[in-house]
């Protein structure tokens, strides 16, 4: 049996998963959701500050990890994304293309890119071009996130997108069946919509939404982090509103007959209101298939189950989708 630690680094939390593997899969054994100070930042150089350093160190302190290396998920909010066309080649020469060809006359907000790719759409006939979604990334904000883990006495061996270790949290708990696939990653602050066609990553919407716009009463802080602020159906009808809206402007008509009719399914996850609430209402308004993502508590050990926040359910989705390995299937 090994141990093995995801981290997300959302816009709100810190969160860490650990988990036990053996032969059956996957047990949740800990796992830590602590606030990030309201000073959290794009800004890479404020991750040498002292407080994200304090926030890690305070979210960890009196926790026994089993293990100090760590699968690490961050948020697509620190990624720029850029849809090109180049010419069709082996599919062993693009990087070395982009990277020649493709780096240096691209418009980026930092001047050390770091990237991967993920060709989109098939070539059907020789000499075509070929579509590309690059994700990329800054250099520097990697290495220094890496050096602030490894103060916390934490060894990063592996930074992924939120996008992929969802995908690999559902598809492992239940498998996703429908070709057209919404997954709506949602934060206190922030949400994220990633767009699947055929279980591969085509396209994603960050932005700005904050939960308190749609409160009623004022904000404040609980014991409970996870307790969600969102809580009646009126408040979450007028989020549910605005969301969608924003979603529907951004379809073109392809992405409406992809996303938005029967066939295609949406899949709700993260925290700060209740999903269920979520799911009903988007149901009314779209063709498509609206579900709340598997929770948390199908893994956890029946110890941590019974003193585990009881708003758990979604939160933990992408530190549990960092340590699963591709195309895994959990045992019920």
């Amino acid at each position: 049996m090994a141990y093995h630690i995801g981290i997300e680094l959302s816009p709100s939390y810190f969160k860490l998963a650990e988990v036990k593997r053996n032969r059956r899969g996957i047990t949740l054994q800990q796992y830590v959701v602590h606030p990030f100070p309201g000073i959290w930042s794009k800004d890479a150089a404020f991750l040498e500050r002292e407080e994200l350093v304090q926030t890690i160190q305070e979210a960890l302190l009196g926790r026994e990890l089993h293990t100090e290396r760590v699968h690490v998920g961050i948020s697509c909010h620190e990624v720029v994304f850029k849809h090109v066309t180049v010419p069709e080649m082996p599919k062993r020469k693009y990087r070395r293309w982009i990277e020649e060809h493709l780096l240096s006359v691209l418009d980026l907000p930092f001047p050390d890119p770091a990237f991967d790719y993920q060709l989109v759409d098939h070539v059907w006939a020789d000499g075509d071009e070929q579509k590309i979604l690059l994700a990329l990334i800054s250099k520097s904000y990697i290495d220094t996130l890496t050096r602030v883990l490894r103060y916390c006495g934490l060894d990063p061996t592996h930074i992924d997108l939120s996008p992929f270790s969802l995908f690999r949290w559902i598809n492992a708990s239940r498998e996703i069946a429908s070709a057209h696939t919404v997954i709506v990653q949602i934060s206190k602050t922030e949400v994220e919509v990633s767009f699947f066609v055929d279980g591969k990553f085509t396209d994603i919407r960050p932005f700005h939404l904050p939960l308190t716009f749609f409160l009623d009463g004022a904000d404040r802080p609980y014991p409970d982090p996870l307790k969600p602020v969102l809580q009646e159906e009126s408040e979450v009808a007028r989020y549910g509103r605005a969301l969608f809206s924003r979603l529907t402007e951004w379809m073109d008509q392809t992405g409406k007959r992809r996303f938005l009719k029967p066939g295609a399914q949406w899949i709700l996850t993260g925290e700060g209101l209740d999903l269920y609430l979520l799911e009903h209402w988007l149901n009314q308004q779209t063709e498509a298939a609206v579900s709340v993502a598997p929770p948390a508590e199908l893994v956890m050990t029946e110890r941590l189950r019974e003193k585990a926040s009881r708003w758990v359910g979604t939160s933990l989705s992408v530190p549990l989708g960092l340590v699963l390995r591709e195309g895994e299937v959990l045992q019920p």
